[in-house]
């Protein structure tokens, strides 16, 4: 999670990165903002190390950390139960995340989302909301603007691949050192006449 610095220290020139993305103030029942925060964790989900929703910043002067967020609204947003079903509705499959509250040196509280990259694969949208999402449509934030916009060029893709194939390689990997199975170089399991003949050994060894 981002610390209070680390969030000054992001904005301070002015603008987003591509890990942190930015959310006026208002309640979670705002199903429009809430939409547009679902629309941000979507894509930050389906990027490498996922990123940071902050609520309660408005974009056009991040720099300023204002206006914040009144004490009704940074409530709403930290009921997590409540985010989470709402979040489910748009997700699939569903996202990780973590919520807390962070007074930034503004005077000012925001709700941070820390979202975290997809564990098996990608996140696509399950529900559609009018001019923010698109039941289907797979969310990133792309290489050259720190926007979330759907997938549209194959280097987008082929980030989201690659990620997915790592994934899919570090759970084969897995799966088959818990059935026993060898992965390294050079190496193999030893056949059941072997391990009789080491056991036999280490018997007249002692």
């Amino acid at each position: 999670m981002l610390s209070a610095e680390e969030i000054e220290d992001n904005l301070k020139f002015g603008y987003e990165g591509r890990g942190v993305e930015l959310k006026g103030a208002g309640l979670r029942t705002d199903a429009h903002l809430f939409a547009k925060v679902a629309r941000a964790a979507l894509g930050l989900g389906n990027l490498r190390d996922g990123g940071h929703v902050i609520i309660g910043i408005a974009d056009g002067e991040p720099d300023k950390l204002l206006p914040g967020l009144s004490e009704e609204e940074l409530a709403s947003w930290l009921a997590y139960d409540d985010v989470a079903r709402k979040l489910a509705e748009y997700a699939d499959p569903p996202l990780e995340f973590d919520i807390t509250g962070i007074e930034l040196s503004s005077g000012v509280t925001v709700a941070v989302i820390r979202v975290f990259e997809f564990a098996d694969l990608p996140h696509l949208c399950a529900k559609d909301y009018p001019d923010a999402l698109r039941k289907g449509a797979l969310y990133v934030r792309p290489r050259k603007v720190p926007e979330t916009s759907e997938i549209a060029s194959h280097v987008e893709m082929r980030d989201i691949i690659d990620l997915a194939t790592e994934k899919s390689l570090r759970a084969y990997i897995r799966t088959a050192e818990r059935a026993g199975v060898a992965l390294a170089p050079g190496e193999r399991e030893p056949s059941d006449e072997e391990r009789f003949e080491a056991e036999l050994e280490a018997g007249w060894d002692e």
